[in-house]
């Protein structure tokens, strides 16, 4: 019998981030893209609204023993650059920070199914229960050149509805 595809927490972390209201997919991922295009020109999660990007890493986390739950950490590094500038936009990059923050704590909207997908593969949907800021939003100076960063650890809890344990 073949494998099937299971959401993974990346997965998971980069579908609840992208669903934030102002957000989408193509500013959230594991890893930041270049801040060109192969044509000089900036890409589009630089100049379009909201002129920025997310990075999702796991850092922890845990699953429950006895139910399919999922807990892991998250790490999200809010990222931002200001073509033609060689001052970091710390504005932007909070912005986005404080706006997944906000998320967190709507407790009407945090728990919602998502549908997942990527690189063209579908895999089945996720029901994230709850998210909540393990750190504050905090600027990192690490930064290269005229990147603006934030970072903050989220925890979530997620399930896969139908999983069973056997």
């Amino acid at each position: 019998m073949p494998l099937i595809n299971l959401p993974t927490d990346e997965l998971v972390g980069c579908a609840w981030v992208a669903s934030i209201e102002g957000f989408s997919p193509s500013i959230v991922a594991t890893q930041l893209p270049d801040p060109a295009l192969k044509d000089g020109s900036p890409a589009p999660w630089v100049v379009t609204p909201p002129y920025g990007f997310v990075q999702v890493t796991v850092v922890g986390g845990d699953e429950d023993p006895l139910l399919p739950i999922y807990r892991p950490v998250f790490q999200l590094d809010c990222w931002a650059t200001k073509p033609g500038s060689n001052k970091p936009p710390w504005y932007r990059a909070n912005r986005l920070a404080r706006n997944i923050s906000v998320a967190t704590r709507n407790r009407i909207n945090v728990s919602r199914l998502l549908t997942i997908s990527a690189n063209g593969v579908q895999y089945p949907s996720a029901m994230v229960q709850a998210a909540t800021v393990l750190t504050s939003p905090r600027r990192m100076w690490d930064d290269a050149g005229d990147f603006a960063r934030y970072t903050m650890d989220v925890r979530m809890q997620w399930i896969m509805p139908g999983e069973t344990l056997d």
